[in-house]
């Protein structure tokens, strides 16, 4: 009867081998795919991105240095703005030039940066004695002064 001892030895060894595996594979830390499997990547989250709407803050005219300017003579004009504003709370504050005009007519330029402008230029001699007005649009009347004589 050697024949079922072989049978039950093997039978054994087979036993105690799965349960090996089953007690090797049941305290791994990760368990591994079989190979060549796919294995499910998590779900990505798609957010949409809405587009924040751009609004040009254009400059306020605050002083003219000297106050009572004369004829041909120099004036440095003073102002804040200039900038971007977005509808998501940003400020885009880069360098930016505008026209200025005195009593509609274009003088010279007026240059932002970082919420602070100022521009430099010669009244023209022509300019009478009296009110005047400054702007950096057309159509407006955004900053009065008054030229005085010599």
């Amino acid at each position: 009867m050697i024949l079922p001892t072989i049978y039950l030895s093997r039978f054994a060894l087979v036993i105690l081998l799965g349960a090996l595996l089953i007690v090797t594979t049941a305290c791994a830390s990760e368990q591994m795919p079989p190979p060549n499997t796919m294995t499910p990547s998590p779900l990505l989250t798609v957010t949409a991105t809405v587009p924040c709407e751009q609004t040009l803050v254009v400059p306020t005219i605050m002083e003219i240095q000297p106050a009572e300017p004369i004829s041909g003579g120099e004036i440095l004009v003073i102002g804040s703005g200039g900038y971007i504003q977005d509808s998501c709370g940003g400020y885009i504050e880069g360098a930016r030039e505008f026209k200025l005009y005195l009593d509609q007519e274009p003088i010279g330029d007026l240059s932002c940066y970082v919420n602070r402008c100022e521009g430099k230029l010669t009244l023209p001699s022509t300019v009478t004695v009296g009110p005047h007005c400054l702007s950096v649009e057309t159509a407006t009347c955004e900053f009065e002064f008054e030229v005085v004589a010599e």
